[in-house]
């Protein structure tokens, strides 16, 4: 079996800055077929990013292998969709920073930042600060060496865990904790989980929501904060400095509830929100705004019925890479431009 891959390659994205959420005319992107790689079962990519060269990092893997998402491994892509090797996973989350992949997993009591060399071995590891367990869903890491750690709090009984309280914090480098992060929104989420709302509930379980779940996401851009991405609609963001600061929030907005965002990348100054369809509709969004969440563009992503889900990897001069959420058995890349 094989892993699809979606490229698209958009060009002269630098349109009319607009103060008003929704105010940008919507352009359609079309994609059509180019390369292909190789997967050795089908699978599912929860997340992907890219380093400075472009190279895309992802998890491919099996639902059907028991404990699937929390041990397989990274593969790393060039932009030819090339073979660039692969990284040994324990846990939910990865991230790449100055070409080095970062994972973190809970332990007891606590979690841990690993970071790994480039032939996939442990270059170093990090205990954090924590007397309590923490599913790390999302991890990433400052410019300057601190790292962000979301995901659902609790403890762990003898039968199950209990695992409903967001989580989101800032430690140095060293581990040690320097600021939790728990803004109203989050106790909202913890109600709303707790009370059965599907839309704040870990997809496929019980253990968590979908605040800090799958169809969140977070991204360290250029002016040395950390943007973190609640998957609720509209996408709510969070702006959140080394020191442990919520500089500020904003929502992004699709302009169609019936797209929810999936994923956050940055290029320029800029930041590409992308949304993809609650329903069976072949067709995504991706939404451009600048750092304070004013609309810069919007653009609607025309893929085939078998390409769903599609997720941002990349956002560069070479425009949007993407990747299929739910990656099937026929190989290619699709690529798309401005028309």
């Amino acid at each position: 079996m094989k892993t699809q891959f979606i490229v698209l390659a958009v060009l002269g994205l630098a349109p009319m800055l607009c103060a008003q959420q929704g105010a940008t005319q919507v352009i359609t992107i079309k994609a059509t077929a180019r390369g292909e790689i190789s997967a050795s079962h089908p699978a599912i990519i929860m997340s992907a990013m890219c380093d400075g060269d472009g190279n895309v990092y992802s998890r491919p893997f099996d639902p059907q292998t028991s404990m699937g998402e929390l041990r397989a491994p990274v593969q790393a892509i060039t932009r030819e969709a090339k073979p660039a090797g692969k990284f040994p996973v324990e846990g939910h989350t990865f991230f790449v920073h100055d070409g080095r992949v970062y994972f973190s997993a809970g332990v007891n009591h606590g979690a841990v930042v690993v970071e790994l060399a480039q032939d996939g071995s442990v270059k170093a590891q990090t205990k954090l600060q924590l007397d309590f367990f923490v599913d790390v869903m999302h991890l990433a890491v400052f410019r300057s060496g601190e790292y962000l750690v979301v995901g659902i709090a609790g403890t762990i009984g003898e039968r199950a865990p209990h695992l409903r309280t967001p989580f989101t914090a800032v430690f140095a480098a060293d581990g040690r904790l320097v600021r939790k992060i728990y803004e109203p929104e989050d106790e909202d989420a913890r109600q709303r989980a707790e009370g059965g709302d599907p839309k704040y509930l870990r997809c496929c379980s019980d253990s968590g929501n979908e605040f800090v779940g799958w169809n969140a996401d977070v991204a360290a851009a250029p002016d040395g904060n950390v943007y973190l991405m609640h998957g609720t609609s509209p996408a709510l963001i969070y702006v959140i400095s080394p020191a442990g600061d919520v500089v500020r929030k904003f929502r992004v907005n699709p302009g169609n509830a019936e797209l929810t965002a999936n994923s956050i990348k940055f290029y320029d100054g800029r930041l590409a929100v992308g949304f993809d369809w609650l329903g069976d509709v072949p067709e995504s969004l991706i939404k451009v705004v600048d750092l304070k969440g004013n609309s810069i563009a919007r653009y609607k992503v025309k893929e085939d019925a078998k390409d769903p889900d599609p997720i941002l990897a990349c956002y560069n001069s070479d425009g949007f890479t993407l990747m299929p959420r739910w990656a099937g058995s026929e190989p290619y890349l699709l690529t798309a431009t401005v028309p």
